[in-house]
């Protein structure tokens, strides 16, 4: 696959600042919502929740937790996807190593591009 220009890498930037996951669990009587890293933001109980054993209430906020971190996942492989105009490439589970390879792509993209222009520069100096 290409490298993404900077245009690809700023839409897929943007829209993972915004991207969150959302998973519910117990009949929707608990929601979740994650960031794009994963990150728990909210949590929602419905007070009838309260009447499970505290067993079950643990089980069933960490798949609401999960399902959202799920769904978080799967945004991003529409939105990556979309913004490459192919499938997201590998494992996206690991969101850490996902922005360091993006930001290591811009910088790779910014420093080919400085490059380029030096070379124009140099080009155009020696045509005067």
């Amino acid at each position: 696959m290409d490298r993404p220009n900077d245009a690809t890498l700023r839409v897929m930037e943007d829209g993972l600042s915004d991207l969150t996951g959302k998973g519910e669990a117990a009949d929707a009587m608990i929601q979740a919502v994650t960031d794009s890293a994963g990150r728990l933001l909210k949590l929602t109980l419905n007070p009838r929740v309260m009447r499970m054993d505290s067993q079950k209430l643990a089980e069933e906020l960490c798949l609401a937790v999960q399902r959202a971190q799920l769904d978080g996942e799967r945004r991003t492989r529409e939105l990556v996807g979309e913004a490459l105009g192919s499938p997201a490439p590998g494992n996206l589970t690991d969101r850490a190593q996902f922005w360091d390879g993006l930001r290591g792509l811009r910088e790779s993209f910014d420093q080919s591009m400085t490059e380029r222009v030096e070379k124009v520069a140099r080009r155009l100096q020696d045509l005067d």
